[in-house]
């Protein structure tokens, strides 16, 4: 089954989604459109790649998912069409395509702006079409020339060490709750079994448990979640307030 998702940073007060929708309701009638979220910060392609990374897969192979983040018509940013991981992806090759997966895209091609558009809004003049194309069964490659690979956006890295990690909060959702990029491989290769300490302003967490509830009401508890990656929470609790912590920090763990 054909599905087409919408991950934007449109939100919900402006025309900008509904005009999108419509577009798709007359260009690919029939195809079940589904938002992942149009709550993305404004040009925020880390957030974006984290929504999307973490969900995409879920949904049926051959799925078509417009990206509209940061969507910019500079040349310097092409609009591209991607085939990766068995789906399909429209946007604009400003770095997000590089975040989604560890594999490289099987077939990508740029896609023309529309000659008799002006003011192009890319969402729906140049993304829904290819969506809609695609949709409909087209192959990739008719929707534009080839193009060798997507532009990469390069993250910061902390260097490996052998009694410390090193990571840093790349989510916060909607309960406050802090997921990092530390993942339960980096931990147990590094780790090795020993004791350890995750380094909070004033506090310490020294268990990882396997789920927020593991704790009593109010205390902190640190978990690897279901994509594997180390999360910061407070049982019925905003740990992002409650521990200070906001996007971007560095999360230390020390082992001994």
């Amino acid at each position: 089954m054909k599905v087409i998702t919408l991950t934007t940073d449109f939100g919900l007060r402006d025309h900008y989604t509904a005009a999108v929708k419509g577009a798709l309701l007359r260009g690919s009638p029939g195809t079940p459109v589904v938002d992942i979220s149009h709550l993305v910060p404004p040009g925020d392609i880390l957030q974006a790649a984290f929504i999307l990374r973490n969900c995409f897969n879920e949904f049926p192979a051959g799925s078509i998912h417009i990206v509209a983040v940061g969507s910019s018509l500079s040349p310097r940013y092409p609009q591209i069409a991607l085939f990766l991981d068995g789906h399909y992806f429209v946007g604009c090759d400003n770095g997000i395509f590089s975040l989604l997966s560890q594999n490289r895209p099987s077939r990508i091609v740029e896609l023309a702006l529309p000659a008799d558009t002006t003011a192009t809004f890319a969402a729906k003049d140049i993304y829904v079409p290819a969506a809609a194309r695609l949709a409909a069964g087209e192959e990739i490659d008719t929707l534009g020339p080839l193009r060798s690979d997507v532009y990469e956006k390069m993250l910061r890295r902390h260097p490996p060490e052998d009694h410390v990690i090193k990571g840093t909060v790349v989510y916060i959702d909607a309960f406050g709750n802090l997921i990092t990029d530390i993942s339960a491989a980096q931990f147990r290769a590094i780790g090795k079994g020993r004791l350890f300490s995750i380094g909070l302003i004033g506090d310490e967490i020294t268990k990882i448990h396997r789920d927020y509830s593991d704790v009593v009401e109010g205390e902190k508890v640190a978990f690897f979640n279901s994509a594997g990656m180390l999360e910061i929470a407070i049982n019925q609790g905003k740990a992002s307030s409650l521990l200070n912590l906001k996007l971007h920090d560095i999360v230390r763990i020390e082992f001994q």
